[in-house]
This record gives structure tokens, C-alpha cells and sequence, in this order.
């Protein structure tokens, strides 16, 4: 007589259901009634609700109510040491002073207590990690914050270039003399610094990972450029620089050399996979195939394209590019006019007067899968995906708007921050119900608000 064999479900620390998910697979696959296993903070596994709940069982379970859960999102740039900075500038052009000036004063507590203020506000939006671009002078004062707050922190090292005085020649209202003297003097100078937050990979927390950038915008040479991407290459980590931000710098960076500075590193040898250029706002449409078929990745950070739109002589083609399969990551640089969950809107309103508009699926996959590409982190966040660490937000289904015509527009960049339920990072929770679980919002918010006014004391603004 034949028997039959039932299997049991297999065990899981965390069962999320009853979810709209938004994968951002690579077929940016929408499950509509979905659920996902979470085992040793990585997604175990991602499908429909009955399949799921029939392979695992769980005594941590998390009923979505019909709410959209997508991968957490990931400011690719952001100059997190001036978060508590980004209402100042008025103030200080009234007294004939730059942001040089103020960050000239930051100290090691003050970058400690504008990060965890921003940390705090990301999670509130929907953001599991940021990337700052080399703008902490003390990186120990704010790595802590990563375990403080439960938020991912890619860094590398503080101002990395050998003619840091270019600076003030394109981009004066960055820049001051006290701000400049804390920049590395020489090539020997800037190469001792290059490399120094690698160690950060292999010790420390898990929360906090460094890759290798120098600052760009025509303060390096060419040898420290190569070195600097030659190290990245070596230690299996990304290069990131900025460049392309002020057209009229780039156009006469490239009048010199004759030709395109892509041209230029293309020659070098400086472009493959592993390399990813901060801003791009200007990119020909020659240029577009050569992102391409090397590898390279673009932050886009819409605040300035619009600034640089403005100003005239502005090229991007972010749309082009994510089009060609190109990395396209998303950042704020300093979130001057929005808050950290305008971002979505604003690409999509930069896209559209540079007359090549986005998609929302299009922005949530910069904001997320293309994040951690900016970092070479795509294999290990980004998606709701098997093997993946448990990055995600869990959404309120959006009442007023929720019409299930387009989730992604939907579901996270209309509903806001207010529709921000819960995150889970490493499937751990770190937000609740609109609150930070690990610390207490309200201390922070204080200390941020004193540090920023201790900074404006030392600058003379009160």
C-alpha cells in the first residue's frame, strides 16, 4: 500500500504577506498578493502569498495589509556632515560668507550629530543606507551612527584630491581658506590618504562599507586618478569622483585636452566596470554608448541638474542612460529645498524640462537596485530578491491615492513618508510606525539643533 509523505514548512526568523511587492527584479516584476521568507537577515525567498506561507512558517509574522513593500531605498550622494547645513546658506551670503566657512568649523561631534539627524529622517522616508562622497573629515565620529540608528553608510576617505585650490577658481561659494587648508597639499599628501577607510570592509560593522573615491571636478591630477581607480580595482571595491557638475568647468577642461573628458579617460584606460561619475550633467549623445559599453555608473542628482539648466550649457541624459542599462543611482547632495522623500518627484520634474522624462518604475530603480550600484553593492541589496540582505520598507496602503494603476508612482512617490509604516534592515525592524526603534528621535533632533547653532556661533552668524 503506497503512503504519502508530507512535507513540513520549513522555519523562518520573519514571513512578510499580504503585500503588494515591488521586486525591482530585473523584470521589475509586482506581485500583487505576495510574501517573503527572511532567514539570517537575507530574503530566503519572494513569491506569491499561498506559495510562500505554504514552505515556511514563522512566529514572526508581518500582515502588510494589502501595503506596498518595495527594497529600501539608497541615497547614492550626499554631503551628510552638512545635513544640519541645509538652511543656512541665505544666512550666510548675507554676511558676505560660503558654505567653505561653515564647513571649515564642523567638528568631529557635529558630524556625528547632523548624521544621525539625517539617518533618523531617512529611515522616516523609506531609506535603508547613503553614500558619502569623501565630505567627513572624521569618519570614526560618524560610523557609529550606522549601529545607533540601524541604517547602511557607504564611505571613503575625507577630500581626497592634490589641487584641492581649483576649487575656488570654478565653485568659489564651496569654498573658504580654512576649508582648503584641510584638504591634502600634495600628490604624496592625497596618496597617503587614498585607501584609508578600506579596512572598514573586513572589520567593524556590517552595517558600514568603504570604497575608494577622490573629490573630481579638476582637482586631481591624472596620476592620482589612476592610482585611485587602480586601488579600487584592486581590492574589488568601487571608484567613485565627481565630475561634470559646473558645464562650463568641464567644456574647458576638454577645450584644453581636445576632446571629451570621457574621450580622455576612455584613452587612459580609467573607464570599465567598477567606475561611477557623480552628476554627468553633461553627456553627449555619442557619449551614451560609451557609458555602455564600458560599465560605468551616474549618480544623478536632480537638484543640481536643474541648478545647471539653469545656469545653461546642461546635457544630461539620465533617461538615455538608464535606457542603455547604464547604473543609474539617485542622490540629494545636500536635500537644500526637499525633504529626503521629494527625491522621487524631483527626477521625475528635472527629467521632464530636460525633455526626457522618466518613469516612476524607472526612479525606483535608480532610488534602489541603482543606489547600490553606485557602490558595487547590486549583488547584495537593491531588490527584493533571493540571497539578498533584507532591506525593505513596508508601506500603508496609500487610501487617498491608491488606485492600482501604477504602484511604483503610487504606492512610494506619491504616498511620501507618511505612508512609511515600518523598515527592516538585515530583517531587522528600525522603524516603527513612523519612529526610529533604536534611539530616541527627539535627543538627536536637540543635539543637531545645538551643534548647528555651536557651528554658527564659530562662523560669526550669531
Amino acid at each position: 500500500m503506497a503512503t504519502s509523505s508530507v512535507i513540513s514548512p520549513e522555519r523562518c526568523d520573519l514571513l512578510v504577506h499580504n503585500a503588494r511587492l515591488l521586486t525591482v527584479n530585473p523584470d521589475d516584476t509586482i506581485i500583487p498578493g505576495g510574501a517573503m521568507a527572511v532567514r539570517s537577515g537575507r530574503i530566503f525567498a519572494v513569491g506569491a502569498d499561498d506559495d510562500i506561507k505554504s514552505r515556511f512558517v514563522s512566529s514572526h509574522l508581518v500582515d502588510a495589509n494589502g501595503g506596498v513593500v518595495h527594497p529600501g531605498m539608497i541615497d547614492a550622494h550626499m554631503h551628510v556632515s552638512q545635513y544640519t547645513a541645509r538652511s543656512v546658506r541665505s544666512a550666510l551670503a548675507a554676511r558676505g560668507l560660503t558654505q567653505g566657512h561653515w564647513k571649515a568649523e564642523i567638528r568631529p561631534e557635529d558630524e556625528h550629530s547632523s548624521a544621525a539627524l539625517a539617518a533618523i529622517e531617512y529611515l522616516r522616508s523609506g531609506f535603508t543606507g547613503f553614500v558619502d562622497p569623501g565630505t567627513i573629515f572624521e569618519p570614526d565620529a560618524v560610523v557609529p551612527v550606522a549601529d545607533e540608528v540601524g541604517i547602511r553608510i557607504w564611505l571613503t576617505d575625507p577630500y581626497v584630491a592634490d589641487n584641492g585650490r581649483r576649487l575656488a577658481e570654478t565653485l568659489g561659494q564651496l569654498t573658504s581658506d580654512g576649508f582648503l587648508n584641510r584638504w591634502p597639499k600634495s600628490l604624496d599628501d592625497a596618496l597617503m590618504r587614498l585607501g584609508g577607510q578600506l579596512f572598514r570592509n573586513s572589520e567593524g560593522s556590517d552595517l558600514v562599507r568603504a570604497y575608494v573615491g577622490i573629490y573630481g571636478e579638476g582637482t586631481e591630477s591624472l596620476e592620482l586618478h589612476r592610482a585611485a581607480v587602480d586601488l579600487a580595482k584592486e581590492n574589488h571595491v568601487q571608484f567613485q569622483m565627481h565630475l561634470g557638475y559646473l558645464p562650463s568647468a568641464q567644456r574647458a577642461r576638454e577645450k584644453e585636452l581636445g576632446r571629451s573628458l570621457y574621450r580622455h579617460y576612455a584613452r587612459e584606460g580609467l573607464l570599465h566596470v567598477g567606475v561611477t561619475f557623480i552628476h554627468a550633467n553633461v553627456v553627449r549623445p555619442d557619449e551614451v554608448g560609451l557609458f555602455a559599453e564600458t560599465g560605468i555608473g551616474v549618480v544623478w542628482c536632480p537638484f543640481g541638474q536643474l541648478h545647471m539648466l539653469g545656469e545653461g550649457g546642461a546635457e544630461p541624459r539620465m533617461a538615455a542612460l538608464q535606457r542603455a542599462r547604464v547604473p543609474v543611482g539617485l542622490g540629494t547632495d545636500i536635500p537644500w529645498v526637499i525633504n529626503f522623500d521629494q527625491l522621487a518627484g524631483m527626477a521625475i520634474a528635472a527629467s521632464s524640462i530636460s525633455g526626457e522624462t522618466v518613469s516612476a518604475t524607472e526612479v525606483l530603480r535608480a532610488l534602489t537596485i541603482g543606489g547600490a550600484a553606485a557602490v558595487g553593492a547590486a549583488h547584495e541589496t537593491g531588490s527584493l530578491e533571493a540571497g539578498k540582505h533584507a532591506d525593505f520598507v513596508v508601506r500603508y496602503p496609500n487610501l487617498a491615492g491608491d488606485y492600482r494603476f501604477d504602484d511604483p508612482l503610487e504606492g512610494v512617490i506619491h504616498g511620501g513618508r507618511e505612508t512609511v509604516r515600518s523598515v527592516y534592515i538585515a530583517g531587522q525592524l528600525v522603524l516603527d510606525a513612523g519612529e526610529p526603534v533604536r534611539v530616541e528621535s527627539g535627543a538627536a533632533i536637540e543635539n543637531a539643533r545645538q551643534s548647528a547653532r555651536g557651528i554658527a556661533a564659530r562662523v560669526g552668524l550669531l
